[in-house]
């Protein structure tokens, strides 16, 4: 520190926090976020992606309280609220259409993928600098930044070059197909088969979201692959026989599942967010919400440590470690709670050879949550799309 910037501090007069320089990989929900985020607070934000790209099948996002939260803190929830639709209440249902859960909503939101980035991407400062590359080795992104942030998803090369063991992710041999229909949704519901399931919600304009899960079955057409969906679901309930009769290849999104492996989301100034962190099975639908959380706690860490006198007697390494040192507190368990929670969710959900004990189960705990609670007073939440 200079002796002028000591003279002041000794005068009463605090000097300002050094600006961080902060390099995003990843231009998904979590990397727009931190970057509005990180931006917005005054820091130089540097933000690489390879093709900055919208999805282009807009497949629906639920949004629950925390991620609107948020939202609300980014300056966007009115927006997204303006372009989402809130649902009333779900059910969760066997192959043969009987109630297995009733799930009332709450103040959940269910929002495209596609419009919810266009919005981050409307409400990006202008001060944010927007790389378009491909990054083989991040190496040369830590080079002069302060902060490295790894948003680049599932297959996160930032996590497999800087944290040991190549933390690869790993395949749960299943294939996931969702898309959007123009019909109006004949439910809301999901819909648990012996190894499968078929989602129903509602997006905006009297859409309809769909989302289904089966065996692993891929082929190089999605025509194909949507014939094989319709012959493994097809035919045991009406309402998904009408979705999947409106659902063309070219709405339609086929992928695998893959999930990270646990662990710390921080080493050295370097920090992973979103499915880089945590990637988990979408059956919560809690994929985004965690995104939107992660990037507003690293704000928020980033902001604590620069705030009081303190601050401006630190070095830029310094408040970063002590920014890091904070953000897993905020942010490991529940990002790592989640991803557990949702592949025991996912093993329920497509079991097969149980499937009907399963469902008798769940029929028995709706029987006696209902006689406790009539007006369906549970706190379960809306149907789950998937993030």
């Amino acid at each position: 520190m200079s002796r002028n910037s000591s003279a002041a501090l000794d005068s009463g007069v605090v000097s300002m926090p050094p600006v961080l320089t902060v390099r995003v990989l990843g231009a998904g929900v979590s990397g727009l976020a931190s970057a509005i985020r990180l931006a917005s607070g005054g820091h130089r934000v540097e933000l690489n992606d390879e093709s900055f790209a919208v999805p282009t099948v807009g497949t629906a996002l639920i949004l629950f309280s925390s991620a609107q939260r948020s939202l609300e803190r980014l300056g966007i929830v009115e927006e997204v609220r303006a372009a989402a639709v809130a649902p009333e209440a779900g059910t969760l249902r066997t192959a043969e259409g009987r109630i297995l859960l009733s799930m009332p909503a709450d103040d959940a939101l269910l929002i495209s993928r596609s419009e919810l980035v266009r919005i981050l991407w409307g409400s990006l400062p202008p001060t944010v600098h927007l790389e378009r590359r491909r990054i083989e080795d991040v190496r040369p992104l830590r080079e002069g930044a302060n902060l490295l942030v790894g948003a680049d998803g599932v297959h996160s090369l930032v996590r497999r070059s800087g944290w040991p063991g190549a933390q690869g992710a790993r395949s749960h041999g299943l294939t996931v197909l969702r898309g959007i229909t123009d019909l109006a949704p004949p439910e809301i519901s999901e819909t648990w088969g012996h190894g499968w399931l078929f989602g129903i919600t509602p997006l905006p304009g009297r859409r309809t979201n769909w989302f289904a899960c089966v065996s692993e079955h891929r082929t190089s057409s999605r025509t194909e692959d949507l014939a094989h969906l319709r012959e493994v679901v097809g035919g045991h309930r009406e309402e998904i026989d009408e979705v999947l009769a409106a659902a063309t290849a070219q709405s339609t999104l086929v992928h695998g599942i893959h999930t990270a492996p646990a662990l710390s989301p921080v080493r050295e100034n370097v920090v992973l967010l979103g499915d880089a962190a945590h990637a988990m099975a979408p059956n919560f639908g809690h994929g985004a919400n965690t995104a939107l959380a992660d990037a507003d706690a690293l704000g928020t860490s980033i902001r604590d440590v620069l705030d009081g006198r303190a601050a401006a007697r630190a070095t830029s390494p310094m408040l970063v470690r002590r920014g890091l040192h904070l953000y897993p507190l905020r942010r490991a368990l529940p990002g790592q709670g989640w991803r557990v929670a949702s592949e025991l969710m996912m093993r329920l959900a497509m079991m097969e050879e149980h499937a009907d004990l399963r469902d008798r189960v769940l029929e028995g705990v709706e029987t006696v949550r209902a006689g406790i609670s009539p007006a369906g007073g549970t706190k379960a939440t809306a149907q789950r799309s998937r993030s």
